[in-house]
């Protein structure tokens, strides 16, 4: 498994050059980072929610109610 890494690291040298490859890193680290933060805040966002319950006509049946039989 050490094999795969290190040919990455060889291939991106070859494309890139070994001065821009930590500059790289440090941005993709970034943007990793920024990403979990958005999806941590979504998360956050989301459990905090609630939706309020529409106000109640007391003349009207509830949707959990059933209304009196007709006869």
């Amino acid at each position: 498994m050490d094999d795969k890494y290190l040919f990455v690291i060889l291939v991106l040298a070859i494309l890139f050059g070994a001065s821009r490859l930590p500059s790289l890193g440090r941005n993709l680290g970034q943007g990793i980072r920024e990403f979990k933060k958005g999806v941590d805040q979504a998360t956050e966002d989301q459990s905090g929610m609630t939706t309020p319950a529409p106000p109640h006509d007391a003349g009207a049946p509830r949707a959990d109610e059933h209304p009196p039989p007709t006869p």
